[in-house]
């Protein structure tokens, strides 16, 4: 019997071009159509010109290999991967994405407090969920957080992500928000994507990085507080951001569900519902 929900494969799919989406290190972004029924995906098209070009079919490759070990509402969906050959040798990756219509978190305009507060908790409950399967994003930022017109929070871009069990050869992640001992030690782990979230909810409630470039592990630093540069920030907020920061990860908030938690007693404090996040607004 066939399943009701059948995985679309990029070898049987025929699909025409909808409009381009954006482009990155080595590669494009591509919104499609399933010419048999219409569906939109997001195809991200990843060529090799030059031999140090490799690193994005790697990470081509580690995003579909992460993203299969995944299922949560709001982490985006990998569907395929097909490798492109000239002469025996992999020279480009097409990967089928889902495809989610609205804003990443550093598009939107002006975001409430509320909001904010709302997404980070589907953002750790996403988190929560991948690290119970051993995968870890390494790389979390308001880039790649984002929020679909419908109010639905989903994490994009699993191309620098761990699985456990992988060797881990190289440094990788955002000088703004990358972890000491990610950057020094070649680390990514439970407590490097503590770190991530908590110079994401940095930067997003104060307007502010937390740090211009990647921290020396091992060094002391005081960071203003949360709630001195805004307010209307809870002091259980601001203590969990500013514990995110910690450079020492021991000190660190042990895992997400930990964060989760604490941000669930915020949502309280804060008289909100997690049925209250609203969808990105319309472009103009």
């Amino acid at each position: 019997m066939a399943s009701a929900s059948v995985t679309p494969k990029l070898s049987t799919m025929k699909y025409r071009v909808v409009s381009p989406l954006g482009s990155g290190a080595g590669s494009t972004i591509l919104q499609i159509a399933d010419k048999n029924g219409g569906k939109r995906y997001a195809l991200k098209v990843v060529s090799k010109h030059e031999p140090e070009d490799e690193i994005y079919i790697d990470q081509a490759k580690t995003e579909y290999a992460a993203a299969q070990k995944l299922n949560h509402p709001a982490i985006a969906k990998v569907y395929d991967l097909k490798l492109k050959k000239s002469w025996f040798k992999v020279v480009g990756a097409d990967l089928l994405l889902e495809y989610v219509d609205g804003k990443t978190l550093d598009e939107i305009e002006a975001p409430e407090l509320s909001q904010l507060v709302l997404m980070f908790s589907q953002v750790a409950s996403a988190l929560a969920h991948m690290h119970r399967r051993g995968v870890y994003h390494g790389d979390l930022k308001p880039s790649n957080i984002m929020l679909t017109k419908a109010g639905q929070v989903k994490l994009i871009d699993f191309g620098t992500a761990w699985v456990r069990g992988q060797d881990k050869n190289r440094v990788q992640g955002t000088p703004q928000y990358i972890a000491p001992e990610q950057a020094a030690e070649k680390v990514v782990n439970e407590r490097t994507d503590v770190y991530n979230l908590g110079a994401t909810m940095y930067r997003m409630f104060t307007g502010r990085f937390a740090q211009p470039d990647i921290p020396k592990a091992g060094s002391e630093r005081k960071l203003p507080a949360v709630n001195k540069i805004n307010p209307r920030v809870l002091s259980k907020l601001n203590n969990l951001v500013l514990a995110c920061l910690d450079l020492n990860p021991e000190k660190r908030p042990a895992g997400m569900f930990e964060i989760r938690e604490t941000i669930s007693a915020v949502i309280k404090e804060m008289g909100l519902e997690e049925v209250e996040l609203k969808g990105a607004d319309e472009e103009e």
